[in-house]
């Protein structure tokens, strides 16, 4: 393997982890639009959530972007995308 791949349990459909996947990190965008940082900063517990899921995106694993109505849309490359709302976090695939 290269040093620039790394391979983690790729989630199926039905949530249970299954084979390693193999992916050649990707450049992501890592730090949260200014739009959304202070939305997220008057609670603790959706500062500290974006900021792991920042961590994933900031490693390759991951890639958000901020949709025109201001909900984040993030992909993973294994393949699983989530909608992140104000109050909620829904899998679209």
């Amino acid at each position: 393997m290269r040093q620039d791949e790394e391979s983690f349990e790729a989630m199926s459909l039905t949530g249970e982890l299954g084979n390693k996947a193999q992916h050649e990190r990707t450049c992501g965008t890592r730090l949260m639009p200014d739009s959304l940082t202070g939305r997220f900063a008057v609670d603790p517990a959706k500062a500290l959530v974006m900021s792991h899921l920042g961590q994933l995106v900031s490693d390759g694993y991951a890639e958000w972007s901020l949709l025109d109505n201001g909900d984040v849309e993030l992909r993973f490359l294994s393949g699983e995308v989530f909608l992140l709302a104000d109050t909620t976090i829904t899998r679209l695939i």
